[in-house]
């Protein structure tokens, strides 16, 4: 038995030194995945006001911010501005489903916790395929359109069907009031370095959350919204993205006032995401 511990202790060393290294990789992933949310967000901002100004731009999401960074310069340059982009989103997604499986944040097991982490790993399924779909413009792979077409056909099949596509626009309007209570009670701020912040610093990128925060869950909580009415009246045409929810905004009284005040709140979000690649407490194990 005693013969054993020697080993035994090298291989806890070797296991350690093994989960540090592996914490390092991830702790770079994670940030530069909020790096290129950040950027991402921070386009469809640019993209919203341009349209609330009437300077051109367009209402879009995260996909047509994608395109439009592609598009950026010279073809070759959009192009590698996109793959860059999308390496950096599949290190967002690997860090959420760290997140959600690992749990490093101790949400906990609890309904609550349990929540956040299945909305963790939602999170990252949703960036990952944003960033896969991406690199395959890039690679010049067939559009996909009409497959995703027939798809939404085939879920809308009532009853099941309804009631499975109200189900999810539901949940995500609970994302979006969640968001928006998140964005009053600031608490992201739990997983910042705030000793690393000074008073001054502190309070700018506690405003720079709330706002962005807030502007982010209004958008969400209006394509919910078209979800849910898709749903009930069995029309998938009704469903809208976060572009239709923008173009939505626009087309209410003084709609040009509330797009560009979204618009401003999703550019102070794409800086918000900055902060936090700087800032975020990344703790893998």
């Amino acid at each position: 038995m005693a013969q054993s511990d020697p080993p035994t202790a090298e291989a806890r060393e070797s296991t350690e030194r093994a989960a540090r290294r592996a914490g390092s990789w991830v702790n770079w992933i994670a940030r530069a995945g909020y790096v290129a949310k950040g950027m991402v967000y921070a386009t469809i901002g640019v993209l919203a006001m341009r349209q609330a100004l009437g300077t051109g731009g367009a209402n879009t999401g995260p996909g047509g911010a994608m395109r439009s960074i592609g598009s950026v310069g010279s073809q070759p340059l959009g192009q590698v501005l996109v793959v860059v982009l999308a390496a950096g989103l599949a290190g967002y997604a690997l860090w959420k489903l760290v997140q959600g499986i690992m749990d490093p944040d101790e949400k906990g097991s609890d309904a609550h916790g349990i929540l956040r982490r299945v909305g963790y790993v939602g999170s990252g399924a949703l960036h990952g395929g944003l960033g896969f779909t991406a690199t395959q413009s890039v690679f010049g792979a067939e559009d996909s359109s009409e497959d995703a077409m027939a798809a939404s056909a085939i879920a809308y099949q009532p009853p099941l069907g309804q009631i499975g596509v109200g189900l999810v626009g539901l949940i995500v309007i609970a994302v979006g009031l969640y968001q928006l209570y998140a964005a009053y009670g600031a608490t992201f701020r739990d997983d910042l370095k705030l000793d690393r912040l000074s008073a001054a610093e502190d309070r700018w990128v506690t405003l720079a959350g709330r706002v962005g925060t807030a502007a982010r869950a209004l958008a969400i909580g209006v394509a919910g919204a078209f979800v849910v009415l898709a749903a009930y009246q069995s029309d998938p045409s009704e469903t809208r993205g976060l572009g239709g929810a923008l173009e939505t905004l626009q087309h209410q009284p003084l709609g040009s006032y509330m797009l560009g005040a979204v618009a401003a709140g999703l550019l102070v979000y794409g800086a918000f995401m900055l902060l936090v690649a700087r800032y975020r407490r990344i703790e893998p194990t």
